[in-house]
C-alpha cells in the first residue's frame, strides 16, 4: 500500500508496519551506536616483543592528564606525563582477558605532551604533581604485561577541551 506523502506501509500477519518509521529508528540507531562500536575495536593487536604487547590504531579518551614532579617519584618512575582515562574511556584501552589494573598510560612524545597541556618544569614547594582534565586522541598503545613498575605507552595526536593544570599537594604518609 502506497500513502499519499511516500510513506511505505506493509501488512505482514495482520500488522501494519510503517517503513518510513522503521528506517528512521534504524539510522538513528546506527549513526549513535556505531562509532561506538567503532572505537571499542580502535586498537589491533600487532606483536609481543618481550614484556611488551604492541598495538596500532587510534582512540578518544576523556579524563585526567598529570604530571608528577616529586623528586623522589621522578628519580625512580623518571618524567612523564601520563593520562587516567574516565570510566566510559578506560573500555577503550586494550587489556588482556583477566587484567583487573587501572586504565593509565603515559605519553611516549613528553615534549609535546608537556607543550599541549602547558605544564612547567618546576613546582612549588609542598606540591607535587599537576593535573588537569582532557579530551585527547591517541595512537599506537604499548601494553606493559609484565608484573613490575612500569606503565603502558600511547603517543599524543592531539588534545582538547582541556582544563588548566592545578597544582596538588604532596600526599603525607604517616
Amino acid at each position: 500500500m502506497q500513502l499519499k506523502d511516500s510513506t511505505v506501509l506493509y501488512q505482514v500477519d495482520n500488522s501494519t508496519i510503517n517503513l518510513g518509521v522503521k528506517m528512521k529508528q534504524l539510522f538513528i540507531c546506527i549513526t549513535v551506536l556505531c562509532p561506538t562500536l567503532v572505537d571499542a575495536h580502535a586498537f589491533q593487536y600487532q606483536k609481543t616483543q618481550g614484556e611488551l604487547k604492541y598495538y596500532t590504531g587510534q582512540t578518544t579518551l576523556t579524563g585526567t592528564y598529570s604530571r608528577n614532579l616529586d623528586p623522589e617519584y621522578v628519580d625512580y618512575m623518571g618524567d612523564d606525563v601520563c593520562f587516567y582515562p574516565d570510566k566510559k574511556s578506560s573500555s577503550l584501552i586494550p587489556r588482556p582477558k583477566g587484567d583487573t589494573r587501572i586504565a593509565w598510560f603515559c605519553f611516549s612524545n613528553f615534549e609535546t605532551a608537556k607543550k599541549t597541556f602547558k605544564l612547567p618544569n618546576s613546582i612549588k614547594k609542598g606540591y607535587c604533581t599537576y593535573e588537569g582534565k582532557a579530551t585527547v586522541t591517541i595512537k599506537n598503545y604499548r601494553l606493559l604485561i609484565a608484573e613490575t613498575e612500569g606503565y603502558d605507552s600511547s603517543q599524543l595526536v592531539s588534545a582538547k577541551n582541556i582544563t588548566p593544570s592545578k597544582a596538588i599537594k604532596c600526599a603525607s604518609y604517616g
